[in-house]
């Protein structure tokens, strides 16, 4: 094995009497690292759909709903309370909130909304909603209608509303100017009330913010007729991947109906998945081409150097350390194309993640390609493409240790 580094190094590189090996070398090394640097780009790009989706979906959204449909849910601050006090190790806080789908109108643009009525102080137990509005001043507005009704003042004339970031888009308005709602009564719309837009709501997820209109409670339920009752309550959690697990223990002890955020887009997460395996394999085609490349790659050294091996044998080289020359020759371009193929991918990937150039089509929840580094893709993507370079070169260099010294000699072939 002393001797089997050098001479590896040594056949992989041009000399003056053959430079076509070199290129063969070469071009295997680049075939491997573009798979390698593919097949990392997609495992990011797919592992950052999801870690985003993920974030923006916990953002967006409660870990827990509980709520009575379509009654709704009379005397919501005992139900916090009994679900604060049996849960109080898993459960961070609660808040009420009225979900309501209804029509938003501006000058001649009429667009479907969705009415969110929420109480800031309590969400901000649940999760904060301060890094999704602009400014983040709007809450504290709302909590004040909220405050002044439950002091017994009259709501005002003209009450503010958050509106999402697409919503505004569509219909052409700016923080400061007014809308209309229309709230349905006796099963037809009828009464229309004007708002005034005091935010914007950007979750970055295209379905909520091209209909999210955030409103205080109190406004909401006076705006839906709604007395004291709400839809439900939402439910934050300490730890969010025990929402199934709590969920059901909640539903097995209050009659009431509950639903994690899992569930939201469950189907998507599924899609997510089995896309990912897919496309994955379809990139990892890529490797297994340059693996072969690699094969055909050691095939030619071995057949090149028959005269070389003869000579190595006659000096008293072992089957074992010839069969080590040429595994090592596959080893090093593995190792070498998975260094260039991760440097590649991570400047690639840089690149998706701080010059988003590629806008997303409306199926997509992102405007842009998410990016997700991690280590386990970047080394296990790596590691399978140097086994896969080992497992390439394993015949040829089984071949080569076969070689009967006198034939080698006979033959024709490029000396030491």
């Amino acid at each position: 094995m002393s001797f089997a580094r050098p001479v590896a190094f040594r056949y992989l590189m041009s000399s003056r009497e053959n430079r076509f090996f070199s290129w063969i070398t070469f071009l295997s090394l680049s075939g491997l690292a573009i798979g390698v640097t593919a097949l990392i780009v997609v495992l990011s790009v797919i592992n950052g759909f999801e870690v985003e989706l993920r974030n923006r979906f916990l953002q967006a959204n409660a870990h827990i709903m509980a709520y009575r449909y379509p009654a709704g849910m009379a005397n919501p601050e005992k139900w916090m309370q009994m679900i604060e006090k049996d849960f109080k190790k898993e459960v961070r806080g609660t808040s009420p909130f009225i979900h309501y789908e209804t029509m938003i109108k501006h000058g001649s643009i009429m667009q479907a909304a969705l009415i969110r009525g929420i109480s800031p102080v309590q969400r901000e137990k649940v999760q904060s909603l301060k890094g999704l509005i602009d400014p983040p001043q709007a809450l504290d507005q709302l909590q004040h209608e909220i405050d002044e009704s439950a002091a017994g003042k009259p709501e005002p004339e003209v009450p503010g509303v958050i509106l999402g970031a697409g919503l505004l888009g569509i219909l052409n308005v700016k923080v400061g100017d007014v809308v209309q709602l229309i709230a349905p009564s006796e099963a037809r719309f009828s009464d229309i009330k004007s708002f005034e837009v005091i935010g914007v709501y950007n979750s970055g997820l295209k379905h909520y913010d091209n209909k999210l209109v955030a409103m205080s409670l109190s406004t909401a339920k006076s705006f839906f007729n709604m007395d004291d009752k709400v839809t439900g309550l939402e439910i934050g959690l300490y730890d969010a991947d025990k929402s199934p697990e709590v969920a059901r223990r909640m539903e097995e002890k209050f009659n009431l109906s509950f639903r994690e955020w899992q569930s939201y887009n469950k189907p998507l997460f599924e899609a997510m998945e089995k896309e990912r395996f897919v496309i994955a394999l379809i990139v990892a085609l890529v490797v297994l081409v340059a693996g072969f490349n690699i094969l055909t790659t050691v095939f030619v050294s071995v057949s090149q150097r028959q005269r070389d091996i003869s000579v190595l044998k006659a000096l008293g080289a072992r089957n074992t350390q010839i069969l080590n020359i040429f595994l090592l020759q596959s080893l090093v371009i593995g190792f070498v194309g998975s260094i260039v193929g991760m440097m590649l991918a991570g400047v690639i990937s840089y690149i998706l993640d701080h010059y988003p150039f590629i806008d997303l089509p409306e199926p997509y929840f992102l405007k842009s390609l998410p990016v997700h580094y991690s280590a386990e893709v970047y080394l296990g993507v790596s590691a399978c493409a140097i086994l896969i370079c080992l497992i390439a070169g394993l015949y040829p260099a089984f071949v080569a240790s076969r070689v009967v010294p006198t034939e080698g000699i006979k033959g024709s072939g490029q000396a030491l």
